[in-house]
């Protein structure tokens, strides 16, 4: 008998696999429904709900059971599950954004990209006012979503991207059909703070042009401030998809320090 940790892709593939070898399965997930960042991530225009509700129930049918709205570390722990089954298996996913570090960044209309598609998808109305700057650092897939689907929802969006178009891990068709559909990119620029007014909202978001200097760790030429190029560029919504990161809340265990 084996626990799974997660009803995402990875939690729901290792299930998949466990119950064609035989094994007992039951997943575990903290959501209403199963899919993990293929459901509260990717738009539906990449990925039909019903195509996922599809692939899922294939799963189920080979005998997994699943479990929805059961977070473990809160309504179950660690300890139990590995007292009750022969395994856990743990895949949390990584749904925590990661802040950009910046000045002001505490504003009720500042959004972490993982946050802002969740709350979409859960079906929560967002006033994005007209000017929608979506702060990109690492240019990656979940940044070129919410996007998108920010011009869906009428706004004007900009995405300000510190590296250039060919240094961007998002898929290259994405990128691409962002533009098209009319979303701004400004390349080689940086987030530094933000202006916001009386009530506490953001107003425009404080950036600074770069250039590309020797290379990093990662291979790519890092990204270097320019003196004197600050800038402005007005906002009534921000979204930071810098990156993200799991909740380890009652996994400390697991956490193992260097």
């Amino acid at each position: 008998r084996v626990a799974v940790v997660g009803g995402g892709p990875s939690g729901l593939s290792c299930a998949y696999q466990l119950a064609r070898r035989g094994y007992r399965v039951k997943v575990f997930e903290a959501f209403e429904k199963a899919g993990g960042m293929l459901r509260y991530g990717i738009p539906e225009y990449r990925l039909p709900e019903g195509v996922l509700d599809q692939e899922i129930q294939r799963i189920l049918d080979l005998g997994v059971e699943l479990h929805c709205g059961v977070k473990v570390g809160r309504d179950v722990t660690l300890g139990e599950l590995k007292e009750e089954y022969d395994a856990v298996y743990v895949a949390l996913g990584a749904q925590q954004g990661v802040s950009l570090g910046v000045e002001g960044e505490d504003a009720p209309n500042v959004f972490s990209g993982v946050d802002f598609l969740n709350r979409f998808h859960h079906g929560e109305k967002l006033d994005l006012g007209k000017d929608v700057v979506a702060i990109v650092v690492g240019g990656g897939d979940t940044a070129i979503d919410a996007a998108r689907i920010c011009k869906r929802l009428g706004a004007n969006v900009t995405i300000l991207y510190r590296r250039t178009l060919a240094e961007m891990p998002a898929i290259k068709e994405e990128v691409e059909e962002a533009i098209k559909e009319g979303v701004k990119v400004e390349f080689l620029a940086a987030p530094v703070g933000f202006t916001k007014g009386p009530d506490g909202l953001v107003t425009a978001m404080k950036a600074i042009r770069m250039e590309l200097g020797e290379p990093d760790a990662s291979g790519r030429r890092r990204p270097v401030p320019i003196q004197g190029s600050e800038f402005e560029i007005p906002a009534s919504a921000v979204i930071s998809a810098v990156s993200q990161h799991p909740d380890f809340l009652g996994f400390e265990e697991l956490i193992r320090s260097e």
